[in-house]
């Protein structure tokens, strides 16, 4: 597998960096992002780039699966038609070029509740990813949806630490089809995102629930 990773810098991208390094099935893996990476892994190389102009990056994005772990949050970007820019238009941006490239294969981060006509921002803008990158056509599509995600941000969201910690009280009252409203940590998704790119699955959109079964898989396997 030769990957390509947009959204490295984020807390699931940065998990699946280290992941897809350690993973032996890998032989390269490239990352395409504003800010530079600092990595010295002999497989990775990391370019500087603007992902909203694909002059920058067409010539080195190569590979063979297209990892997707770009977002935003409506603090960061406040006005809707640059938070659905980022949240759709660059990562459809970037998928049409892997795919014109002879990429045979996308991974994308989106969200539990993903719709494109949802009258949520959040939700909406996932669903319009899926949508678009979906109808590109490439041989393996699949859109992991995770729910709430657990872990340390660098940069300061109060109100999401503050909403994690009362999720975790909340996760154990979750039962049978709640349990995929649970919480789930980067690098379980990080690890089920690497075991379908290896091994493939029968639905295109999986969610968080089943993310875990599969991450659990995936650490069976590596042991």
């Amino acid at each position: 597998m030769k990957a390509v990773i947009i959204g490295a810098t984020g807390l699931t991208g940065s998990h699946l960096l280290t992941q897809l390094l350690a993973t032996e099935q890998v032989s390269s893996v490239i990352t395409l992002s504003r800010k530079r990476i600092t990595n010295n892994h002999p497989k990775h190389t990391g370019y500087e780039v603007d992902l909203f102009n694909p002059e920058t990056y067409n010539e080195v994005l190569q590979g063979s699966h297209l990892f997707i772990c770009t977002g935003t949050t409506k603090a960061k970007t406040p006005d809707d038609d640059d938070y659905l820019r980022i949240e759709h238009e660059l990562p459809l941006t970037v998928a049409k070029e892997a795919k014109d490239n002879g990429f045979s294969s996308v991974i994308a981060v989106s969200a539990l509740g993903a719709d494109p006509n949802s009258r949520f921002l959040y939700n909406r803008g996932k669903g319009l990813m899926e949508r678009d990158i979906e109808a590109l056509g490439f041989k393996e599509t699949y859109f992991v949806q995770p729910a709430l995600i657990g872990g340390d941000r660098e940069e300061a969201r109060p109100f999401e630490r503050f909403w994690v910690k009362v999720q975790r009280v909340i996760d154990p009252l979750l039962l049978g089809p709640l349990k995929k409203y649970r919480t789930i940590e980067p690098e379980t998704i990080a690890a089920a995102m690497i075991y379908v790119a290896i091994h493939g699955y029968r639905d295109c959109r999986i969610e968080s629930d089943v993310l875990k079964t599969i991450a659990a898989q995936m650490n069976n396997d590596s042991q």
